[in-house]
């Protein structure tokens, strides 16, 4: 199945339950990728998180229903998905300036966030330095994080602050096994497809891959190791001062290289290495698109 078609596919799911249940799940089920990916990807692509989008679209249809029926302000609100009128009246006035009781009785301009849809745009500003390797099983160390999906780009760099601070990275420094995935590793990791309310997110170094020289580093007390299989990844390199080299390769992966590649994403976490001052690697695992 070609990738954008996946895409589309999802946001004409979003269309069809905008009044009702959207299941993460079914998200994931259609986009063929776990929950935390797609969002990531929708985020870079359309310059929105996927909530902000859904709760755009709601109350774009919510202000048609206000104009044009004589439905009450509490039934609409409930057909949103909204538990109460005053909730739904606060989300209303954030999204359109004004409360839906002034939208029904006065003449007043409304916001419109329209249906999205997706095409191949290739546009060769910039070239991207990647790598696709056949990577065998291999262990990290480190500390694990749930936090909600939903809060992860706000939640993420403070994680990574207080590592710096508890000593975690001065006792990775002091016991650096030099393998790859390399440097200090931040890997989003969803669990399963559709586990879409909480993710882990993972601060660890590699200790140890499978190959015959290398020797296992035993996990440091109060840290988890972690097993990840033999797996095809697209390593990209993404040097540059940070977020900004991160942010721009994974925007130009998921508008430019994904849609063009033959690859589909695997379900396995997406790694950034942190290796030395802005030189980065950013590893995603793919497979062959066989559809």
């Amino acid at each position: 199945m070609d990738w954008v078609k996946q895409l589309n596919e999802v946001m004409s799911y979003i269309e069809e339950n905008l009044v009702g249940e959207i299941s993460h799940e079914e998200i994931s089920r259609i986009a063929r990728c776990s929950i935390y990916n797609f969002q990531r990807m929708f985020s870079y692509i359309a310059d929105k998180s996927l909530s902000e989008y859904i709760r755009s679209r709601r109350l774009t249809l919510a202000a048609f229903d206000i104009l044009n029926s004589s439905e009450r302000i509490i039934d609409i609100a409930l057909k949103y998905g909204y538990e109460s009128q005053d909730a739904f009246s606060r989300a209303f006035k954030g999204f359109h300036g004004i409360l839906p009781s002034v939208a029904r009785n006065e003449t007043v301009q409304l916001k419109s966030c329209p249906k999205l849809s997706f095409q191949i745009t290739i546009k060769g500003e910039n070239h991207m330095n990647y790598q696709i390797e056949q990577w065998p099983a291999f262990k990290v160390m480190g500390i694990s994080n749930k936090i909600k999906t939903s809060q992860a780009f706000e939640v993420v760099p403070k994680i990574w602050e207080g590592t710096w601070r508890d000593g975690t990275m001065k006792r990775f420094i002091e016991h650096f096994p030099d393998y790859r995935p390399a440097g200090f590793l931040g890997i989003a990791s969803g669990g399963q497809w559709g586990n879409s309310e909480d993710m882990d997110y993972i601060i660890a170094v590699t200790n140890f891959v499978d190959i015959p020289e290398c020797q296992h580093i035993t996990a440091l007390e109060g840290m988890t190791e972690i097993s990840y299989p033999a797996a095809t990844w697209a390593i990209f390199e993404a040097n540059g001062e940070l977020p900004e080299a991160i942010q721009r390769v994974y925007k130009q992966f998921y508008t430019e290289w994904l849609p063009n590649s033959g690859y589909v994403l695997a379900d396995l976490p997406v790694i950034e290495c942190y290796i030395q001052e802005n030189h980065q690697e950013i590893w995603i695992a793919i497979h062959k698109n066989n559809d």
